[in-house]
């Protein structure tokens, strides 16, 4: 009775701790039945440690390539808040890099990713890296404006590249300090439209088109006809009242006279080291030079780490987009999933290595779009 009082415990103790319906090893007759809570139709539903550890590991992952997209990819324009960047990295030794390249014809983008380094707490400085012709007025006025600003808030210098002229000039004249290369070419201070006369080539042609208009001067540079001297007069006061805004803002961002901005403000170009002699640039370097004078000037100590603004993107369109986004050359373009984990390898070792591999890929990707040195008028001289 004893021995099946302690069966009948041991059993029971079992069952209370978890047991799976074993029978119980003595045959004790007073020993009461146990429910099995397995049978053999759900035998194949007990989980395999093994699957346990990877469903887990796989799940850790998915997150770590979230996160890591998340908060790299959030090192771009708009990027993490303030506060988030703060507990998440401490102190910064990060220097944007807005690139400004090609003709200028819309200024969307630069807009937006200066805008979006004005709160960034990663970026301590910035460096707006300029290679181009110029381009229409508005947008130039819209970025300059833009520099302008971010200027108030952090130490902002330009580098010129091969060419900065025209408006890609006016675009630096926001930042506090210009660099250029003693071989850049620059300056270029002044508005051009223009226009052709094909009328006789039409009569050659025995062709005779017309206008339709609402006013004398709704045609005005039409290749129809000649030009007459009242539009003539007309968009020549035009572009005079563009260059007046070009030469002001020259004037109040270099500290000139307004006399000496309208002796050399007369559509010239010149080298960088022209420029500097006459006070347009403020020192002769390279783009390493103007890295390591703002970093100086916002505080960082030891090599800047480089942040080049990119267009910010949702975390789903980071997983999906393809490369045919008509943005060949961003450093950002990704192909997938697969992509996306390429480039956050690359990113993360080109970091690991104090932004080496970086500076490398945006020194040989540098060029120039457009070899024109104009300050085209929008919708006018093309």
């Amino acid at each position: 009775m004893k021995a099946a009082m302690q069966g009948s415990g041991w059993c029971r103790f079992r069952a209370a701790a978890g047991t799976f319906g074993l029978a119980c090893p003595s045959n004790h007759q007073n020993c009461p039945k146990l429910p099995r809570r397995l049978d053999s139709s759900n035998m194949g539903m007990r989980k395999n440690p093994l699957v346990v550890v990877l469903a887990v590991s796989f799940a850790f992952f998915v997150l770590f390539v979230v996160m890591a997209a998340y908060f790299l990819g959030g090192l771009g324009p708009g990027g993490l808040e303030s506060s988030t960047q703060k507990k998440l990295f401490g102190k910064s030794n990060a220097v944007g890099v807005i690139e400004v390249k090609g003709a200028i014809l819309d200024s969307k983008k630069a807009v937006e990713q200066i805008e979006g380094f004005v709160d960034n707490a990663m970026i301590k400085a910035v460096i707006v890296r300029i290679n181009s012709p110029g381009g229409a007025v508005a947008p130039s006025q819209e970025i300059y404006g833009a520099v302008k600003k971010l200027a108030a808030k952090k130490p902002v210098f330009a580098s010129l590249g091969s060419v900065a002229a025209s408006g890609g000039y006016y675009v630096a004249c926001g930042a506090k300090k210009i660099y250029a290369n003693p071989g850049s070419i620059t300056a270029s201070i002044g508005v051009i439209m223009q226009f052709a006369d094909m009328s006789k080539l039409f009569q050659w042609a025995k062709m005779n088109p017309y206008n339709i208009k609402t006013g004398k001067f709704k045609d005005i540079g039409s290749p129809n006809r000649e030009m007459t001297d009242e539009e003539k007069a007309l968009l020549q006061a035009m572009a005079n009242n563009v260059l007046s805004q070009f030469r002001s803002a020259v004037a109040e961002s270099r500290g000139l006279a307004m006399d000496k901005v309208i002796e050399i403000s007369d559509g010239r170009i010149m080298s960088g080291e022209q420029a500097k002699s006459v006070k347009l640039v403020d020192e002769l370097g390279g783009f390493r030079d103007a890295v390591d004078a703002v970093a100086k000037e916002a505080g960082i100590s030891g090599k800047p780490r480089l942040i080049y603004a990119s267009k910010k993107k949702t975390l789903f369109v980071r997983l999906f987009e393809t490369d045919d986004d008509g943005d060949s050359d961003s450093s950002e373009s990704r192909g997938g999933v697969a992509g996306l984990l390429a480039n956050l390898l690359t990113r993360v070792a080109a970091r690991a290595a104090s932004g080496a591999a970086a500076d490398l890929s945006h020194a040989l990707s540098e060029r120039v779009d457009s070899p024109g040195l104009q300050f085209m008028m929008p919708q006018l001289g093309r």
